[in-house]
């Protein structure tokens, strides 16, 4: 039976941004100017939700500031940057990446109790990439945006047709 664990992406979004900041925090010194921006990700002109979404900047004094999101279930991001709203004006790949995962804890409760070691492992997680995986690699995307200072209108990206292939772990 295939199972998708939403949960591990809402942990690692929560690791996200405890790790990159939040609005009440103060900016890091040469942070650039951030802008609104935000993309919809399509596949097959269908929106994409639950996609990992980072731009990589094509100017390397930008590339200090990570930059991307999740899509949500409109397959619309709003761009952040180092954990703040916006994204800083450039030019920019896109990489898009969403996983699938078979095997493991079943529940979310049973993931935590097996990081406590609470519980026994529940067998080995398998997973698989649902775009295709050129448009995850930073030298393969072909896919690119500009944002230019001031609001900029959410920017479609389009990611072909949907794939499932499995992911494979280093050494095998």
């Amino acid at each position: 039976m295939l199972r998708s664990y939403h949960w591990t992406i809402a942990i690692l979004a929560l690791a996200l941004t405890s790790a990159f900041g939040c609005k009440g925090e103060k900016r890091p010194d040469g942070m650039p100017e951030l802008y609104q921006c935000s993309l919809r990700v399509l596949q097959e002109g269908t929106p994409l939700p639950g996609a990992n979404v980072a731009l990589i900047a094509q100017d390397s004094a930008l590339m200090r500031w990570p930059c991307g999101g999740n899509t949500n279930e409109e397959g619309v991001v709003e761009l952040h940057t180092y954990g703040f709203p916006g994204a800083p004006a450039g030019t920019f790949k896109v990489t898009v990446v969403k996983r699938e995962f078979e095997g493991g804890p079943q529940t979310e409760e049973e993931a935590v109790q097996q990081m406590k070691g609470e519980a026994p492992p529940s067998g080995p997680v398998e997973s698989f990439d649902l775009v295709d995986q050129k448009y995850g690699a930073q030298s393969l995307t072909p896919l690119s945006i500009e944002i230019k200072p001031g609001d900029n209108p959410t920017q479609d990206v389009e990611v072909g047709a949907p794939v499932r292939l499995p992911v494979k772990r280093p050494g095998t």
